[in-house]
């Protein structure tokens, strides 16, 4: 009986591990979309990079005149050589501005050695650029 038993556990193992391979279905697709879809696609595709690249966090150092706001520049570059800079205009005022942060805490620690010289600077958040 006990022998018998065993047979018949073992014969459902096989059949069970043999049936998975023989009832399953192995199909791929291929999505044939039409060009002017392929053509919209790629578009989104560009304007989620540009976006993507539009946001970006910057630390402001200065905001005044011109002549006030080139000197501050002028010194930011040579304490800083390696650091990206910009010169932005928005009435009435000149502002300097450096950097382009993916991430708020690397944006707040480059802050942190930025306050050391200049105590003023603050943090833009992207939709404040």
């Amino acid at each position: 009986m006990r022998k018998h038993l065993v047979y018949r556990l073992f014969l459902s193992f096989v059949f069970v591990g043999t049936s998975s391979t023989l009832w399953s279905q192995e199909k791929t697709s291929e999505i044939i979309l039409p060009e002017k879809v392929q053509k919209l696609l790629e578009r989104k595709k560009e304007l989620n990079l540009e976006q993507f690249n539009s946001q970006y966090y910057a630390i402001q150092l200065y905001y005044g005149d011109y002549n006030a706001v080139t000197e501050v520049l002028n010194k930011f570059k040579g304490d800083f050589p390696d650091w990206e800079t910009e010169l932005t205009f928005e009435t009435p005022n000149y502002k300097v501005r450096v950097g382009r942060f993916k991430n708020l805490n690397i944006a707040n620690q480059k802050l942190e050695e930025i306050r050391k010289v200049y105590p003023n600077a603050f943090i833009l958040e992207p939709n404040n650029l």
